[in-house]
């Protein structure tokens, strides 16, 4: 909380002064220190929740401008894609709202901090507990989205979107907040759901939801994840208990279940990470762009190849060939002592040869590891991008294959998997 030139604080004699020690080390503010707690939890809050979601990596809590002011209170860098997020915790005046002029103030400071990022061209250097310093820039951006996260209790009637100063700016409650970034825990379905709202709301019908805005993400669940059915109405009501009616059903509760594994190909990127290296940043991104649902098919086809490999007596290696929606995946299991060379260059040459073979996926990523199933495990990675294949490269991979015999035959892995289980 800043204090204006016209504004109250309190000094160490407990006595009200205007304009008495604003900006004096001296000065101490038992007010300005609760509100400073306040916000301190409603951002670490946000923070600890984005962070599970998004992946530490790409989260940045506080960013500063060149003169050491908050941009914002938290930016979310993901490829091509920036979410920025101001964060208020608000408490409801005796006719049930919010004050507006808090409420505006947040929908200023998010124009404001697009404007800082995107027109200003301020040099703006971003800092993350894991990756440390990096200059951010925004010619690399092509998708912004602006949340408003209000903490405090919520209204009853309250409007879930703002348009201000051209841009759309999506207002989250604190449940809203914690529901969301529960289910939609991946960078792919988080804006998958803003664009379609955005979306949504663009073409001109006016929303009226009783209850949360969890009903609305009820609705877009329940209905394959898009809101085209809403698209020739003037005017939308929902109906408070969409949510509760959703989160009930028995196919969500199989659905939570079958996308425990999906949580381990989390845990492959955490492992991308740890090198620190650059190379591996570019891995580890390609790793999280999956959504859960194909989270939960990676992970399934990495556990099974890796389960397969550890019972195989009669081989030194396993590999699999898995086709992603976006990338052509290869998994390698092999045991090889440090420094791991024989394997590393193994897995670079599956993924040449898978390039070859999937022609219409130009993106190859490789995860390695140890052919036994053991508590402790290293990992290697490999990402190849290549956007075109010559006729070079075609008699090149099939002189490897035929040296190797490396997916001489190959059985490309392809899953039956419903995102909701029918048993």
């Amino acid at each position: 909380m800043k204090i204006g030139r016209n504004d109250l604080c309190y000094c160490g004699s407990g006595k009200k002064y205007k304009k008495c020690c604003l900006n004096k080390e001296t000065a101490t503010s038992p007010e300005r220190d609760w509100f400073r707690i306040k916000g301190k939890k409603a951002e670490d809050f946000l923070h600890n929740l984005a962070s599970k979601s998004f992946i530490t990596d790409w989260c940045y809590p506080s960013p500063l401008l060149p003169d050491g002011k908050e941009l914002c209170d938290l930016l979310v860098i993901f490829d091509d894609i920036a979410i920025i997020w101001q964060v208020k915790d608000l408490k409801l005046q005796p006719d049930g709202k919010y004050k507006q002029g808090e409420v505006q103030k947040n929908l200023r400071q998010l124009s404001g901090a697009r404007r800082q990022l995107f027109d200003l061209n301020k040099p703006i250097t971003l800092a993350n507990p894991r990756r440390g310093k990096e200059a951010f820039n925004p010619k690399s951006i092509k998708t912004v989205y602006l949340i408003s996260a209000l903490m405090g209790e919520g209204e009853d009637v309250f409007s879930f979107v703002e348009e201000f100063k051209n841009s759309t700016i999506h207002v989250f409650t604190k449940e809203f907040t914690e529901i969301v970034l529960n289910e939609l825990n991946t960078i792919r379905d988080f804006t998958h759901y803003l664009a379609e709202k955005e979306a949504l709301l663009g073409r001109g019908s006016k929303i009226t939801i009783l209850g949360g805005e969890q009903e609305l993400l009820g609705y877009y669940l329940m209905n394959g994840r898009l809101f085209k059915k809403l698209y020739e109405a003037d005017n939308l009501l929902l109906q408070e208990g969409i949510w509760n009616e959703f989160v009930k059903k028995p196919e969500y509760t199989r659905r939570q279940k079958a996308d425990e594994i999906s949580y381990g190909w989390d845990s492959i990127i955490n492992r991308a990470h740890l090198s620190n290296s650059p190379e591996y940043e570019l891995v580890a991104r390609e790793l999280a762009r999956p959504s859960r649902f194909q989270r939960r098919y990676l992970a399934k086809a990495f556990l099974d190849a890796h389960i397969m490999s550890h019972k195989d007596k009669s081989h030194d290696l396993g590999r699999r060939l898995v086709q992603g929606e976006d990338a052509t995946y290869c998994f390698l299991f092999m045991d090889d002592p440090e420094p791991r060379e024989r394997r590393q260059a193994m897995l670079g040459t599956m993924c040449f040869v898978a390039r070859g073979i999937v022609k219409n996926k130009n993106k190859v990523i490789g995860v390695a590891t140890e052919k036994k199933l053991n508590p402790e495990c290293s990992y290697d990675f490999c990402y190849l991008y290549m956007p075109s294949w010559s006729k070079e490269q075609a008699e090149k991979l099939k002189q490897i294959q035929k040296e190797t015999g490396i997916f001489s035959n190959p059985n490309i892995f392809r899953l039956s998997e419903d995102e909701y289980p029918k048993e």
